[in-house]
């Protein structure tokens, strides 16, 4: 290819990655990056933090072909980068973490995805495609940096200038070649609100998540009881926990819009302990199929429902507790006993003598 050939390439395939880029807000999406398929930065970093064991029991999360999105597909030459947006919330803490009052971000962005690929695959007959979303190794916060979406804050999440740490991320590997994008440059500057907002402290340094340490983990992943320390900082938190998402300073009023394309389930978002509790109870799957609760399990998001509430005083909780006492299900029934123990037991006093 001669240089004016390779210059009428090179405008060509800029001008299709805008149309592209177009295409993607079109379907929903807030942002498309787009960067090479070499090999991810902080593959150094990502292996110490393997090494510390700060995954917890997340033993999926291996070292290796997560640093080489080419290693996914044969001769990838371009690694796009998608961020679906999602409200945030009204209220910080709530029982559910705001991504999952909504439908399973993997089925919601795959569909977009599945329409750029093809668009791509006919741009260039011949050329493949993949689509992952959570569903292969590959570090996508990493390539969302590189691909100029966001930078990684110090609370580890993808931060987003208009949508905070509120986005979600896929990505499409593609064989053929577009022009990258300009990486993200971190903003985060002397900023510590997300460190200094985890109730459990989580983070022992600025870019450093101990798993082993946050809610989030103990309360999607862990199938075991929640640690005293875990449930003291509960505060009602059921799945998940927002407290650094929330705490970011970056984004404007567009963050409490609702998202085209994950727009927030109303009743989920708004439901208390006691109206968990009795929604839950017998209509688990039904209330949560296809969403990001499903993760937890019926058994799980019960221990945590009902392990949140032998910590509330409120109203009618302990009726709503006591039923789970005869639950088809063992680890419910240890939950529902142990947080009527601990309702049930004298409150502490501030030390001062009555009359």
């Amino acid at each position: 290819m001669n240089e004016k050939d390779r210059s009428d390439d090179d405008a060509l395939r800029a001008g299709w990655k805008a149309a592209l880029k177009e295409q993607a807000h079109a379907l929903g999406l807030a942002e498309l990056g787009v960067t090479t398929a070499e090999p991810l930065p902080r593959a150094d970093y990502y292996e110490a933090w393997l090494a510390q064991g700060r995954n917890a029991t997340m033993e999926w999360l291996k070292p290796g072909e997560r640093t080489d999105p080419a290693a996914l597909l044969p001769g990838a030459r371009t690694l796009l980068v998608a961020a679906a947006r999602y409200a945030k919330p009204a209220r910080e803490p709530a029982p559910i973490a705001a991504y999952a009052t909504r439908d399973d971000y993997h089925l919601a962005l795959k569909r977009p995805l599945r329409k750029l690929a093809a668009l791509l695959r006919a741009f260039e007959p011949g050329s493949t495609t993949r689509i992952t979303v959570d569903t292969a190794p590959l570090r996508e916060r990493e390539a969302a940096m590189r691909a100029g979406v966001g930078w990684i804050g110090k609370n580890t999440m993808v931060v987003h200038k208009q949508h905070g740490c509120y986005t979600l991320l896929g990505t499409l590997l593609w064989t053929g070649t577009l022009p990258p994008d300009p990486p993200a440059v971190d903003q985060c500057a002397e900023c510590r609100r997300c460190l200094d907002a985890c109730p459990t402290q989580a983070f022992p340094e600025p870019w450093q998540l101990d798993a082993r340490r946050c809610l989030s983990y103990w309360t999607i992943e862990q199938r075991e009881p929640l640690p005293p320390e875990m449930r003291a900082a509960q505060q009602g938190r059921v799945f998940g926990c927002d407290a650094c998402l929330a705490a970011c300073p970056y984004g404007g009023r567009s963050l409490h819009a609702e998202s085209p394309l994950l727009p927030t389930f109303e009743r989920q978002a708004s439901l208390g302990l006691r109206e968990l509790l009795h929604d839950a109870r017998g209509r688990f799957w039904k209330l949560f199929r296809k969403t990001p609760v499903e993760r937890a399990r019926r058994h799980g998001f019960l221990r945590n429902l009902i392990t949140a509430a032998g910590d509330s005083r409120g109203e009618g909780i302990e009726q709503a507790i006591t039923p789970f006492c005869h639950d088809h299900d063992p680890r419910v029934v240890a939950a529902a006993d142990e947080a009527l123990a601990r309702l049930r037991a004298p409150r502490p006093t501030d030390g001062k003598e009555t009359a």
